[in-house]
């Protein structure tokens, strides 16, 4: 049965069915999040000048389920007139260069 089959067929189902496919799904759905990590994820804070550096990688999952992950990629977070704000340095072994070189350009 694929899936458009699957969604028609709940049509034919009462209320007490209904709830109880509800409550099959969201184990299933609690589960696959348990076994599944998150898709991104923070490495590591650095408190640096009025800001944190934070590094940060990305989690990609291929059509045959396969995990890929990238980075890490650094970003900035500072507060700039009451309003938190994120810079991205980009992936460097030197994320106060960066930057620093990223403010001078400003």
């Amino acid at each position: 049965m694929d899936m458009e089959q699957m969604i028609a067929g709940l049509e034919d189902l009462d209320r007490a069915e209904l709830e109880r496919l509800k409550e099959a799904l969201d184990r299933r759905l609690h589960k696959l999040r348990q076994e599944s990590p998150a898709v991104s994820g923070v490495l590591e804070y650095r408190p640096y000048a009025d800001g944190t550096l934070q590094a940060e990688v990305r989690r990609y999952y291929r059509k045959d389920g396969s995990a890929k992950e990238q980075g890490p990629y650094w970003y900035f977070r500072y507060h700039e007139g009451g309003k938190q704000k994120k810079l991205y340095l980009g992936k460097t072994d030197d994320p106060e260069g960066e930057l620093a070189r990223k403010r001078a350009q400003d």
